[in-house]
């Protein structure tokens, strides 16, 4: 019987998780996320429609976009947004600055998700201030937008408004973008670089062709941010480079570094993204590390304001579960291996999505659903368990008697039990760990499963 409950137990946490996030996206100002089910969810500054709901009202809580349910990649940008479908089609809203959707439409916003042409071998896609890049399936670059700096690589400086090829090779593989320059990996393990040099390599000069940074043939990942960038060898090691005021480049300094340096002797680095004047990073064990600006508490340390800066690595918390992650303007996202998804930094206009316009400097969870695990109630067929996310006491409500509440972890290893023949009680969680946890009640030999969030 014990192996039973377990195994049903199991197959609801399973259930649960679909409805979690797959993948997420921090922008200058909003955020993207998918679930696992497909389906597109934004939330934060709308003023410009790069939320894609078809108004320019913020949210603060992530809603969701249309009815699709082949999402599979999203990028949120400098107040524009797009999406790739499961059939290899292109999608983009929000602004149009310089045409930097690449639709051909003048208009300066477009307010829902709009196709980019015919295409259904795009692969992946990057965005600068008013320029934007894009990987297909066969190995070409594809640019288009604002081109004054050479940023599109296209060897002009004449702003595309559509896709355009960059030279002929077939070969490209990563891609990054920072405000006016862009970053690619080869599949041979090269690294280049194109657009304006200016706080990149202390100089204002420009390259309108990608270029290579030096020799090295081992490159795996790139992270472009406001004028910094990071990238990650096949080795584990981490390098950094351009501007460095606030220690974003993590080598304890402030000085502007012209070539990649490596950060630290480290070789288990995992994943690493740029931000505005910061830089967050996981390591092979998943654990989340941050530097640089942290003004608004984006880095997660507990701190903020005008001296909390940070200038080397430093580990943010204790947990290993940091599978992906996501540096916006001033804010950070991390989601964790059970599909929840966390924030933190800057919230003025919701891009936390945490329900509040509240800056937070740690790791905020943000709800897997529509409208509940948040701080409101949850109700299931008349049964109520808040708060949620909990921190010390969860508390039950029933219409009808309920008989027994039990805690136990994604396992189904039973960690808490209470038995009782009242319609509300509550159970005291603050000696549980931070986590995701499976609440089972029963009542009238009904029984209910939801996940909680334990802070």
């Amino acid at each position: 019987m014990k192996r039973t409950i377990t195994i049903l137990l199991l197959f609801i946490s399973l259930q649960l998780s679909a409805q979690c996030w797959q993948s997420i996206s921090a922008g200058e100002y909003h955020s993207l996320a998918i679930k696992n089910d497909g389906t597109l969810w934004a939330w934060g500054r709308n003023v410009l429609y790069q939320l894609g709901d078809g108004t320019d009202v913020t949210k603060n809580i992530p809603t969701q976009i249309g009815t699709a349910n082949n999402w599979v990649k999203v990028h949120a940008g400098y107040s524009s947004s797009y999406g790739i479908k499961a059939d290899g089609t292109l999608w983009v809203w929000g602004s149009n600055a310089a045409e930097k959707l690449g639709t051909g439409n003048a208009n300066y916003v477009i307010a829902t998700p709009t196709q980019l042409g015919s295409d259904t071998n795009w692969l992946s896609v990057s965005d600068g201030w008013n320029h934007t890049i894009a990987l297909k399936t066969n190995g070409t670059l594809w640019a288009w937008g604002k081109n004054e700096y050479g940023q599109l690589g296209d060897n002009t400086t004449v702003n595309k408004t559509t896709p355009t090829q960059i030279g002929t090779a077939t070969n490209w593989q990563t891609i990054a973008t920072g405000i006016n320059h862009s970053l690619a990996i080869k599949s041979d393990g090269t690294l280049w670089f194109w657009g304006s040099r200016f706080n990149i390599y202390g100089t204002s000069t420009q390259n309108n062709i990608p270029i290579q940074i030096g020799t090295d043939t081992n490159w795996l990942k790139l992270a472009g941010g406001q004028h910094h960038c990071a990238a990650i060898k096949t080795d584990g090691t981490l390098w950094t480079w351009g501007e460095n005021s606030t220690g974003q480049l993590g080598d304890g300094t402030t000085i502007y570094r012209t070539t990649p340096i490596q950060v630290g002797t480290a070789t288990d680095w995992l994943d690493v993204s740029a931000g505005t004047r910061y830089t967050i990073a996981t390591k092979n064990n998943l654990s989340l590390w941050s530097w640089g600006y942290n003004y608004s508490g984006q880095l997660g340390l507990g701190t903020s304001g005008n001296t909390s800066d940070v200038y080397v690595p430093t580990q943010v918390g204790t947990s290993l579960d940091s599978n992906k992650i996501s540096a916006g303007g001033y804010h950070a996202l991390v989601k964790n291996s059970d599909g929840f998804i966390r924030g933190t930094g800057s919230n003025v206009v919701g891009q936390i999505g945490d329900g509040t316009f509240v800056q937070k400097n740690t790791f905020t969870y943000i709800s897997c659903y529509p409208s509940a695990l948040s701080n409101e109630d949850f109700a299931l067929n008349g049964l109520k368990v808040f708060p949620n996310p909990v921190n010390n006491k969860l508390n039950f409500s029933l219409e009808k008697e309920i008989t027994t509440v039990s805690i136990c972890n994604l396992l189904g290893q039973e960690i808490l039990s209470k038995s009782l023949s009242n319609n509300e009680t509550s159970i005291d969680v603050s000696n549980l760990s931070a986590g995701t946890y499976l609440v089972r009640v029963t009542s009238d030999n009904e029984i209910k499963t939801l996940k909680i969030i334990k802070e």
